[in-house]
């Protein structure tokens, strides 16, 4: 049997759940050709399914060595590493990857919502100011590139405001958000920044006002946890 069918062989029984019976083939294909760069993509997805990250990263990190530009390799190798709590390198292989392609993956255009990712991934690893430069690098160079992705348009926006507000620049972090309600692909999580920052910013009858209509209007009367949340600290 061909390599290539053997991929398909492999493919098919992870669909199936038959980790075991996949992870089979794999092994004796890198035995036999321990440079074929698909083999180490298939596996490590494989080994996602299972939970067993660790192993998934060794497998990206060999196929990375073997073709950098693998399709969709640098974008697993970031998830995985930020699932591992690893998530400086995570936003620093994803930065790497979103420079790369200015126009996005396949010409789709940019992708606001990877960009969101990659500065979540430097907050989280403590990186504020470097997450608050990436987020403006997006809005100088990389956001008139948004094509096919507009429905994720205001991700980097919402990520930027509660950025803003970590960083005390409450006004800021206020005008943000209102950027973010008044786009026609808002979401629910928008419009909760926008009424945090309307708390931060001592707007608290206007605060009060936004979580009415938010409830009514967009959740049918009911109250997330965050809305609980932020209804707990006007009072």
């Amino acid at each position: 049997m061909k390599i290539e069918e053997l991929i398909i062989k492999v493919i098919d029984l992870s669909d199936e759940g038959k980790y075991k019976e996949a992870l089979k083939i794999c092994d004796s294909i890198i035995e036999s050709n321990s440079n074929y760069d698909r083999v180490y993509f298939e596996r490590g997805m494989i080994y996602l399914n299972q939970e067993r990250d660790e192993l998934a990263l060794l497998d990206f990190e060999k196929l990375l060595k073997i073709n950098p530009d693998y399709p969709g390799a640098k974008d697993w190798y970031s998830k995985t590493l930020s699932d591992l709590g690893r998530n400086s390198k995570a936003a620093t292989v994803k930065l790497e990857e979103l420079r790369s392609q200015p126009d996005g993956k396949y010409g789709m255009g940019v992708s606001p919502n990877d960009w969101a990712e990659c500065a979540r991934n430097f907050m989280e690893a403590g990186n504020d100011e470097i997450a608050k430069s990436v987020l403006e690098e997006y809005f100088n160079q990389y956001e008139p590139n948004v094509r096919n992705y507009k429905s994720y348009e205001t991700a980097p926006i919402r990520v930027y405001a509660k950025l803003l507000l970590s960083l005390n620049k409450k006004e800021l972090a206020l005008s943000e958000s209102g950027k973010a309600i008044d786009s026609q692909h808002m979401v629910p999580a928008d419009y909760e920044v926008y009424i945090e920052a309307l708390i931060e910013n001592n707007q608290t009858e206007k605060a009060s006002i936004e979580i009415n209509k938010y409830v009514s209007e967009i959740h049918d009367g009911y109250e997330t946890s965050k809305i609980v949340e932020l209804k707990k600290r006007i009072k």
